[in-house]
């Protein structure tokens, strides 16, 4: 799998994992419109992609060449 950690502009960050066929870049442009219905009525929420690699072993490791992100020491606490 790959992943995008992402950060909003309040900046709550975000995990996505997608699959090794979809590319980074292509991901993050959909991730970055993306409609949320938190409190009931539809706002889209802007999220800039700040690292992003493969998840392996359960481990978020790498990087991703389409963006120009790195893996971070905390994105596999995301996981959970």
């Amino acid at each position: 799998m790959k992943y995008i950690v992402t950060e909003s502009d309040e900046g709550k960050r975000e995990i996505f994992l997608f699959p090794r066929a979809v590319n980074h870049d292509a991901m993050a442009e959909a991730l970055y419109g993306i409609k949320d219905q938190t409190r009931g009525d539809w706002r889209r929420i802007r999220r800039k992609p700040v690292s992003a690699g493969f998840v392996e072993g359960g481990k978020c490791v790498g990087r991703s060449e389409s963006l120009n992100l790195n893996s971070q020491a905390g994105d596999t606490a995301l996981l959970s």
